[in-house]
Formats: structure tokens, C-alpha cells, sequence
């Protein structure tokens, strides 16, 4: 029986036969001694623990009793049944699939771990984000801190014995980081004395660690207003002896947690730091270098996010199509046959296929900029790794946002496709697509991407980076030209990207000129650029699945290939064909939401 929660044959097919880990990254660089049969291991090994482990925590109310991160006498304790799953977890070294060995990592590529990940966050998204937290701050302190930190500190967290978080919201500021009002006054030894509130903060406090280690964004006193002036902090709950060991509590107290639409399960808390008095913390890096450290550790969260977006499309699927596939009603309006699965109703057949298709494109465009990052590892000269640098800079904005936006849609139609069942807690729909909402949120909101996609990374290296990007996909759009059953759609692809590179330029004259039209537009402009990479991404697959099926022997095979091509030709002659009618419409001077008092809002 086909699973509900994991795709295992589209990982396998996206990274052997799309990306082609076997003959461009493995046995090469840090890769140098892995290769594709460990990896289908390693696949197949986070599958099992997926399904036999994870799955079975998802639901956030068991017999009407609900699990959640609880808030009680001042502390905070996460479900019981993700005790077990902490320990599976971190025992299986899952925390550090593609680190360095140096810190207990197992170094295979970023793109092996996302796929890991996806499948993990598919099956409970408020249970891995513990884990996912914990790694980030873990790679901040590898990156910007002293050997003496990094040894006390990265053996515990790489291997779960202690927690992570990232502090930057706070009441009152939002994403207006500069708003920040935490202080942090330098100390004789060195160290900082640091007061002032965070909220919001995923994994906050918990009890499945001993420890728990918060980068705070915090402004050093004399330093000036703004993000310039802020510094990063280490700032861990409980003091850290010299020997490694569980120290002293170091003033940070939790104020509440929150209740929350979804990812019940993850305690969200308001941190006070040093109200009384005694909270330390370490600076990270330099003085004023606050935001551009924990811009490290947000790229990497909001790639994480994306992902999240992904997993439960493909979890909401899976749900969805085995629904559809059991689900008896109706009439089949062909056949005339009484009584039939659902999926025979042309209607559900198009929320299905859109689903797939939209799960499967935006899978493949999270594994890309995971791809990205590894191609800039094996990179035989500057010229190559700086491409791949550059690539994943513009993706990250682009995979954060689209990633939820398309995720929520599938989501919802999966609901729909359960009908009025879809809408109750009995089937966990309902739930992937609460869950999901708060993807299009944290980590900076998907409106946050759009302006960051507009105003900064289209002009990085003069264009060039997103020129990159968008021609990335030329060479599958000239390979499938020249096949009979996909050249229509090569055409449309094509006309698609040459639209986005032309709005492009010109919204930049724009933005000197009439900065409104684009900035109004931002949102849409991104999403039709996830619509043409996605486009050119589905014709990749759909030449690689016409390729495989021509190779197949077995049944199974001929219909995972059939699946790939009309799910391409699904998304690239339904999505990907609008974007030169959706461009020219993104650039007229209609500027209505500008010009509306507000007052003129009111109903």
C-alpha cells in the first residue's frame, strides 16, 4: 500500500535521475566517499523512522485529549510522546546529516539531509522544528564564535543534549528588528549583562534538553538606534561550567507560551531576559555585527521553512489521493457505473492532479537551492562557486515564500478533496493545513520575501545572479524542443521566463521612477517567478521521466514516469502559461491600494 505520509520513489528519482547526485557531486570534494546506494540507505533508513516513529505523534488531539507544549508553575513541558522521538532522533544522528565530522557529523550533502528533513517535517512539523532550531543556533556558534565556545558548546547541541533558539522578535517591533529595545551592557571579563523581552520564540523552553541556548539580537549601550547598531548575543538558560557542565540558572525566565492556530505541539514563549538582574551572555562575532550574523542562521531557517511548506503538501496529498482512491459516491458520469471511488470524478481528478503537481514542483525547487549549496562545495574554481553562491541567495527568498503560499493551496484543496470530512479533526487534514499557515509567516513574512526579492537580490552582481537563475533551465528547455511530447511545452516555459526577465528590467527603471506599481506588485511578481522556475524544473523532470519511460519494464515504473510528464504538462500549460498575461497586468499604473484614504477602507 502506497504510503500516506512519504514519496521515497520521487526523493530517489529527483536526486539519481534529475540532479544527477551520482555523477556531479558524489566522489567528489567532501563527497569524495559516499555514493548513491549509502544514500538510498540513508533514505530509506529516515523513511521508516517517518512512518514508524514520527507519523504517529502527529495528530494534536488523541480521544479528545489535546498534546501540547504546556505551560505550568513557570515551566514548560513538551508532549510526552516527543521524549521518545527526541532520543530516536538524535541517537540516529539526524540532527547532523550533512555536518562536519569534526563536530560528530556524518557530512553528506545538503541536499540528502533536506530530503531526510522533508520527509520528518511531512509526518510533524511542531516536533522537528525543536531539532531544526537547535541545529541553526548550532551552525551560528560553529560559524562566529571562539574555539573556547564552540568546544564547550557544539558537542552538546550537534548531539541533543541541548537546545537552540533564535531571539529576535519583540513586542512592539515585529519585523522592525531596528525597534529592538533589549539592551546588553559589556561586564569587566568581557562578557555582557543582557535585558529585555523576546516573544514569539519557537522551542523556546521545553523539557527535552537540559539546556537550552538562545542567540539573542540585543543593542550594546551608546551604540546607535536602527539595525546597525545591534549585536548578537550566546545566551544560554543555564550557565555553562568550564568542564562542559550544567551551571547556575542565568536569568531567563518564560513569561507565557502561546495558543496557537497550529504546531500545537512546539512550545512559542515570550523569553525575559535579566530581570533580575543576572543574565550573561558571550558576544557573537563583532560589535554592531548583530544582523548580519543572525541573517545566517535566518537563511537557513527560511530555507527550512520552504521546506516545511513542501512536506505538508506531500503529506496533505498522500492523504488526499488514498482518500480519493477509497472514498465511494456518486456516479461515474462516463461509465455510467453506480458507486465509485471519487477519484473517478473529474472534478477531484483536477484537485489531485494539481496537487501532485504543484507538491512535485516545489519540491523540486527547495532541492534545488539545497543543490546549489553543495554544487559550491565541489566548485573547481571562484568563478563556479560564486555562481552557486549567488544562486542561493536569490532562491532563498523565493523558496521561503512560494514554497507556503503553494504549499497552503494544496493543503486547502486537500481539505476540499475530503469534503465535509476534511473540515473535522478526525481526519488529519485539517490539521497539515493549520499547521502549514504559520510557514507563510515566521521567519519573516512572505510579504518581507517579495521586497527582499525586489529591492536587493535582483540587482546583486548587476543582475547577474537572477539572470542565473532564470536561464538555469535553458539547456532542458532546448533538450525538450526537440522531443515530440513536450516541445508545446518547452515553448510555453520558455515564453515564460522571457516574460519575467523583461519585467524585471523594467521595474527596476520603475523603482526610480513610479516605485509604487512594483512595489504593490511584489508579492504576485514573486510567485510568478516560482511559477517559471517551477515551469522550467517540470520540464526537466518530465525529460528525464520521458527518458525512464522509455527504459521501463514494470507496471509500477511505466505510471511513476507517466505521472511525472503529465503532472509537468498539468502545471506548465495551467501555471506556468499565465505568466506573460500576469506580467504585463503587474506593470500597469493601477495604484488604487495606495491611493485609498484609510478611512475609505471601511465596509
Amino acid at each position: 500500500m502506497a504510503s500516506q505520509w512519504v514519496d521515497v520513489r520521487d526523493l530517489k528519482f529527483m536526486l539519481h535521475e534529475v540532479f544527477k547526485m551520482d555523477e556531479q557531486l558524489l566522489g567528489k570534494g567532501p563527497f569524495a566517499d559516499y555514493d548513491g546506494d549509502t544514500v538510498d540507505m540513508v533514505i530509506d533508513s529516515a523513511a521508516k523512522l517517518s512512518e514508524n516513529e514520527i507519523a504517529p505523534s502527529y495528530p494534536d488531539e488523541v480521544h479528545g485529549n489535546p498534546v501540547d507544549a504546556v505551560f505550568k508553575d513557570g515551566k514548560v513541558f513538551a508532549p510526552e510522546a516527543y521524549h521518545r522521538l527526541w532520543k530516536l532522533y538524535c541517537e540516529g544522528g539526524w540532527m547532523t546529516t550533512s555536518d562536519s565530522p569534526d563536530w560528530g557529523g556524518q557530512g553528506f550533502p545538503e541536499i540528502v539531509a533536506a530530503c531526510t528533513s522533508s520527509m520528518f517535517l511531512g509526518c510533524n512539523q511542531a516536533f522537528l522544528m525543536y531539532a531544526g532550531l537547535t541545529h541553526g543556533a548550532a551552525k551560528l556558534i560553529e560559524k562566529f564564535c571562539t574555539d573556547e565556545l564552540k568546544n564547550l558548546y557544539l558537542p552538546k547541541m550537534f548531539a541533543g543534549e541541548w537546545g537552540g533558539t533564535m531571539c529576535l522578535t519583540e513586542p512592539g517591533a515585529g519585523s522592525d528588528v531596528g525597534a529592538l529595545k533589549s539592551t546588553a551592557k559589556k561586564n569587566p571579563d568581557g562578557t555582557y549583562s543582557i535585558k529585555g523581552t523576546k516573544c514569539f520564540i519557537s522551542s523556546g523552553d521545553h523539557d527535552l534538553t537540559e539546556n537550552i541556548i538562545h542567540p539573542v539580537l540585543a543593542r550594546i549601550e551608546g551604540d546607535p538606534l536602527g539595525t546597525k547598531g545591534i549585536s548578537i548575543f550566546l545566551v544560554p538558560k543555564y550557565r555553562v561550567n568550564p568542564d562542559g557542565s550544567v551551571g547556575e540558572f542565568n536569568d531567563v525566565v518564560t513569561g507565557n507560551i502561546e495558543h496557537k492556530m497550529g504546531i500545537h505541539g512546539n512550545a512559542t514563549c515570550t523569553l525575559n531576559f535579566g530581570d533580575n538582574g543576572d543574565c550573561i551572555g558571550y558576544l557573537m562575532g563583532a560589535e554592531r555585527q548583530g544582523m548580519e550574523i543572525m541573517f545566517h542562521m535566518m537563511n537557513e531557517e527560511r530555507q527550512g521553512v520552504g521546506m516545511m511548506g513542501v512536506s505538508l503538501a506531500t503529506s496533505g496529498y498522500l492523504h488526499a489521493l488514498s482518500y480519493a482512491k477509497e472514498r465511494l459516491q456518486g456516479n461515474n458520469l462516463f461509465t455510467g457505473q453506480r458507486y465509485v471511488p471519487i477519484i473517478q470524478h473529474p472534478d477531484v481528478r483536477r484537485m489531485l492532479l494539481k496537487q501532485k503537481s504543484i507538491t512535485e514542483g516545489i519540491r523540486a525547487l527547495c532541492l534545488f537551492c539545497y543543490w546549489a549549496m553543495d554544487m559550491q562545495k565541489v566548485a573547481e574554481n571562484d568563478e563556479e562557486k560564486k555562481k552557486w553562491s549567488g544562486m542561493v541567495e536569490v532562491l532563498t527568498p523565493i523558496v521561503k515564500s512560494y514554497c507556503t503560499e503553494m504549499g497552503l493551496v494544496v493543503n486547502d484543496l486537500a481539505v476540499q478533496t475530503y469534503g465535509g470530512y476534511g473540515y473535522c479533526r478526525e481526519y488529519p487534514v485539517e490539521q497539515m493545513m493549520r499547521d502549514q499557515k504559520i510557514n507563510t509567516i515566521y521567519e519573516g513574512t512572505n510579504g518581507i520575501q517579495a521586497m527582499d526579492l525586489l529591492g536587493r537580490k535582483l540587482a546583486m552582481e548587476g543582475g547577474q545572479f537572477f539572470m542565473n537563475l532564470m536561464t538555469e533551465g535553458n539547456p532542458f528547455v532546448a533538450e525538450a524542443k526537440g522531443m515530440d511530447n513536450l516541445k508545446d511545452d518547452a515553448a510555453v516555459v520558455e515564453a515564460a521566463v522571457n516574460a519575467i526577465l523583461t519585467t524585471a528590467m523594467d521595474f527596476a527603471g520603475m523603482l526610480t521612477k513610479n516605485p509604487f506599481v512594483p512595489l504593490i506588485a511584489a508579492m504576485d511578481f514573486l510567485n510568478c517567478v516560482g511559477d517559471a522556475v517551477c515551469g522550467w524544473l517540470h520540464l526537466r523532470m518530465a525529460v528525464e521521466g520521458s527518458k525512464g519511460l522509455d527504459k521501463a519494464t514494470s507496471d509500477s515504473e511505466k505510471m511513476f514516469y507517466t505521472g511525472k510528464i503529465e503532472s509537468a504538462k498539468f502545471f506548465i500549460q495551467r501555471t506556468t502559461a499565465l505568466i506573460p498575461a500576469k506580467c504585463e497586468i503587474l506593470k500597469k499604473d493601477e495604484t488604487s491600494c495606495v491611493r485609498i484614504p484609510d478611512e475609505a477602507f471601511v465596509v
